[in-house]
């Protein structure tokens, strides 16, 4: 079967017995997302070794950077300020590296919530680094609901490879206190929250690698929403039919 790479996260283990041990982990509805989408999902460890990735990259089609903590500020270029989530400088290198060596090999590249915005700081792009201090942002994007509920409308824009999956509008997840504030070159805004929060983005140029990404969490809503599931369908046999 087509295998399409995820990026890894680490997390310290909580159990009595391996307390102070890391884990690589992704959790699983990314994992059945890409499994029913009819590719074999193969998480990429955090490792900021290019042969360890380069190696990974020669089985796989695509790659999906997946959502955790904040990224530091520090990587494009600004002082943290209050409001700054946990960080993982660690998992920082290694997804700007894994994004670059994918973009090298031309793969299709799917962001998801921090992935989004990674790939926007990863192509000089800037981040709110915390939306609750920006008066604008009136939309509660950090939902207090279970994480299979949509909690608020995204609007998307006519053209976009997100319109075939979704339509122009849709209903989302939202777990994120930070947001791109200035996009990356190489980039176009496809989607909005109704307080004109950016929600999606893609490549700007058809001669450039496919990138496309979300803010919210569609892994989550791909067993009750078609369309969430379309969106993974939809980026599986994009990588399949450039791998061709």
């Amino acid at each position: 079967m087509f295998r399409v790479g995820l990026s890894g996260a680490l997390i310290a283990d909580q159990d009595k017995h391996w307390e102070g041990s890391n884990r690589h982990y992704v959790n699983d509805a990314y994992i059945q997302s890409v499994y029913t989408a009819g590719a074999v999902p193969l998480i990429i460890p955090v490792t900021n070794d290019s042969d360890v990735i380069d190696s990974i990259l020669d089985i796989c089609g695509g790659v999906i950077l997946t959502g955790g903590v904040d990224i530091s500020p520090l990587a494009y270029g600004e002082e943290p300020i209050k409001g700054l989530g946990k960080l993982s400088p660690q998992r920082d290198e290694f997804e700007l590296l894994l994004f670059r060596r994918a973009l090298a090999r031309s793969y299709p590249i799917f962001g998801v919530c921090r992935g989004m915005q990674l790939i926007n700081v990863a192509l000089g792009g800037t981040l709110y680094q915390n939306i609750e201090d920006v008066p604008e942002f009136t939309v509660q994007h950090l939902q207090n609901a279970c994480r299979q509920a949509v909690t608020h409308h995204v609007d998307i824009e006519a053209g976009s490879y997100l319109i075939d999956a979704l339509g122009q509008t849709c209903l989302v997840n939202s777990w994120h206190h930070q947001a791109i504030k200035d996009l990356a070159p190489g980039l176009r805004v496809t989607a909005r929250s109704r307080d004109g929060l950016i929600e999606g983005i893609e490549s700007d140029n058809p001669d450039m690698t496919p990138i496309i990404a979300v803010q919210w969490h569609p892994e989550e809503l791909t067993s009750t929403i078609p369309g969430m599931a379309k969106l993974f369908k939809n980026f599986v046999e994009l990588c399949r039919n450039r791998a061709h």
